[in-house]
């Protein structure tokens, strides 16, 4: 039995898995724990790195490996289920660890026993990274946690979250049907039976996330699809009006409020505004104003033709047939 099970989804990420392992196998403190990497289908070479370290480092690095799933949920449980720990760390296969944040989440823990208590650890974009366009989509998550003084379902952002493992195994797990905003809904479960999920930003790591600009409409779309789904598997109304989602229990003000403000994203995400935006430069390599404009618009309009695409499919599909 370990302290702490730190457990890690990976899928294609053998470049920068050795920064990943040396962050984790130079953590601080005086902490029995272990690191579980589950492959989920990689095909770069990850298998043969992972179990390399797991011989050089037995009894600190456990690997499995399981056909590919398109997503983090089904390869978490795995490594939850194989975990010894009493407290999980679950932390995303792009974020390098400082040397103290096992020993900043196990002091939370010694200090909160309490079953339900869970903390959302800081997954930082580093300097050398921050000129990168991309981070834009990274940068901007943790300024709302810092200013918050209880946090939601919301925030499990699971990039970088410890818990209790008993807790989830008894009332959380990852939904294996959906691959995107999978942390939030497992949060959701949580926090019906009592979770509360605390900020603590010493326990730190940096957050290198990897995404071609070519992928951002990509991306819009796909996570548009899976927030319908999301929608339909969360049945808060809190989660409903953060959303921006159009339903009959909202509150009329906040149907005008997001009324307005969408119409207002219509009128500005359009050719003509894209257009100035790459001749200002939004698509030179480096990060600007200009260039987060640019790619959270075209994130934030994919994304919403993504979301109504799958309403309009669900509708088709549950729609009575005629007479």
């Amino acid at each position: 039995m370990k302290q702490v099970s730190i457990v890690i989804p990976t899928y294609n990420r053998v470049e920068l898995l050795p920064r990943v392992t040396e962050g984790l196998r130079h953590q601080t403190g005086d902490i029995d724990y272990e690191v579980i990497f589950v492959i989920d289908g990689a095909n770069d070479g990850t298998k043969e790195y992972l179990d390399s370290v797991a011989i050089q480092y037995p009894g600190l690095f456990r690997v499995f490996f399981i056909e590919p799933t398109g997503g983090a949920s089904t390869p978490r449980n795995v490594g939850i289920r194989h975990a010894t720990g009493k407290i999980l760390i679950i932390l995303d296969d792009d974020v390098i660890p400082d040397p103290d944040l096992v020993l900043q989440h196990w002091n939370f823990h010694r200090d909160h026993p309490a079953r339900e208590v869970a903390v959302l650890g800081e997954a930082y974009v580093p300097g050398d990274v921050q000129t990168d366009p991309m981070c834009v989509f990274h940068a901007i998550q943790f300024y709302e946690a810092r200013k918050l003084e209880h946090l939601t379902y919301f925030h499990f952002w699971t990039c970088n979250v410890s818990l209790k493992r008993d807790f989830m195994l008894e009332y959380g797990m990852f939904d294996e049907s959906i691959p995107q905003y999978e942390d939030v809904e497992c949060g959701y479960r949580l926090h019906l039976h009592g979770m509360k999920l605390h900020f603590v930003p010493q326990a730190r790591g940096s957050h290198l996330h990897k995404l071609s600009p070519t992928a951002v409409p990509r991306k819009g779309v796909i996570n548009g699809h899976w927030l319908f789904r999301a929608v339909e598997c969360i049945p808060d109304l809190e989660f409903k009006k953060r959303c921006g989602i159009f339903s009959p229990e909202v509150p009329v003000a906040s149907l005008i409020r997001t009324a307005i403000l969408r119409s207002i994203f219509y009128l500005v995400a359009n050719p003509i505004t894209f257009l100035i935006l790459r001749a200002s430069g939004a698509e030179k390599p480096k990060r600007s104003r200009v260039s987060d404009l640019y790619y959270l618009l075209i994130y934030r309009r994919n994304m919403l033709a993504g979301y109504y695409e799958a309403k309009r499919a669900f509708e088709l599909t549950s729609a009575p047939l005629p007479a």
